[in-house]
């Protein structure tokens, strides 16, 4: 609730499904859902090219139109001034950032305070293995972010390893949360699928994700061919990317290799409750919302010790290093194909850590108690005070 007992209005920027393969739409899907149910009157933000699929409840959602270049959002020509006015109209206690938006979040945040709303920004950005090339590039680009987040209130980190990096690249630590992404474990849990039935399978090894150089899908597929299982151990794969092509190519030429494309939530919860085991061996993340709703719907999970995800999984799985990925991703696999009981109980294990540490439930109300510390923090009788810009 606000201040005077109406209910909270947020706007939030976030990120729309149906041509987009990561969890940045899922983020924004669930959030959006579980701050509507907390009572919160939530506008949503987001940009046509991320496809055409909102979360419920968001006929009023404000679209604007940009340029996609790999990861990076550029907006078109009056998205800002598109933006303002949408805000202006709807006049909102909190806007809410999920970083990065476009390369317009730092006048976001600037217009936010304009109009006497206070601005939180979760930080999506991964993070990989201290030594590695790919950690030093990561580094820089939380500099660079730093600067853009001066106007920034509060920032949501999904881990403390991840909060220890914005504080070393200058973010203040008075303004910094960390919240975990969260998982509705509640609608995303074990139950019949008929995904065997489907491909004909007699086991299913499932990927969902995007399908970039990071995530190191075709080395799974090397991994799995490897192991020289028969045609009815499926290996799917459902995402888009710039390797989707080349992961097109080599499952032609293999029965047993199912390139599937984006898929729908809906779609993505049969797959994840059909499938006898899920892999994730990417190189760098924060915490992966695909990880947190493999264990949730149950899955015995294989992923790498990169970001957050190595300690989400650790006891409730099967972590290995980052570097180098295989033998280990081979001696996991072989070891789950082969061993039905060990799957099953680790998809119990995964299934009961996913809802004591990372239910949707809590999440939104940390989320709301972020906002709430922004808000109490910026009002001094008789108006709002702004932070301090980052130097």
């Amino acid at each position: 609730m606000a201040p005077d007992g109406r209910p909270l209005r947020v706007a939030f920027l976030g990120h729309a499904e149906g041509r987009r393969g990561d969890g940045l739409s899922t983020y924004s899907r669930e959030t959006v859902r579980a701050l509507r149910a907390a009572g919160a009157d939530v506008r949503f933000f987001a940009h046509r090219e991320d496809g055409d699929i909102l979360p419920v409840g968001a006929a009023e959602a404000v679209m604007l139109r940009a340029w996609h270049f790999k990861t990076v959002t550029i907006p078109r020509p009056g998205s800002m001034r598109t933006i303002r006015a949408a805000l202006a109209a709807f006049a909102p206690d909190v806007v809410h950032i999920s970083w990065s938006f476009s390369l317009q979040d730092g006048a976001i945040s600037r217009a936010a305070h304009r109009l006497g709303a206070v601005c939180v920004a979760t930080f999506h950005l991964p993070h990989g293995p201290a030594g590695t090339v790919r950690a030093a590039v990561l580094r820089g680009l939380y500099r660079y972010h730093r600067t853009q987040m001066g106007h920034v209130d509060r920032c949501i980190a999904l881990s403390d390893e991840q909060r220890g990096l914005l504080e070393r690249a200058g973010y203040p630590a008075a303004r910094l949360a960390v919240i975990p992404n969260g998982v509705d474990t509640d609608a995303v849990r074990p139950g019949p699928s008929t995904l065997r039935e489907d491909l004909g399978a007699r086991l299913v090894v499932l990927y969902i994700g995007r399908l970039d150089p990071e995530k190191r899908v075709t080395a799974l597929v090397d991994s799995f061919l490897s192991l020289g299982l028969p045609d009815d151990h499926v290996l799917c794969i459902a995402g888009d990317g710039v390797q989707r092509r080349v992961l097109g190519r080599v499952a032609a030429g293999h029965r047993n290799v199912r390139v599937l494309g984006l898929v729908t939530a809906h779609r993505a919860l049969h797959l994840l409750r059909g499938c006898d085991v899920f892999v994730l061996p990417s190189t760098a993340e924060g915490l992966a919302l695909s990880l947190l709703e493999a264990m949730a719907a149950g899955c015995a999970v294989v992923a790498t010790d990169a970001g957050e995800d190595g300690r989400a999984l650790d006891g409730a799985g099967v972590v290995i290093p980052v570097h180098p990925l295989r033998p280990a991703l081979d001696e996991a696999l072989r070891s789950l194909v082969s061993d039905a009981a060990l799957r099953a109980r680790l998809g119990g294990a995964a299934r009961r850590r996913a809802v004591e540490r990372y239910g949707m439930a809590a999440h939104s109300r940390r989320v709301l108690a972020v906002y709430t510390s922004a808000t109490e923090g910026a009002a001094e009788a008789p108006g709002r005070v702004r932070p301090a810009a980052l130097p």
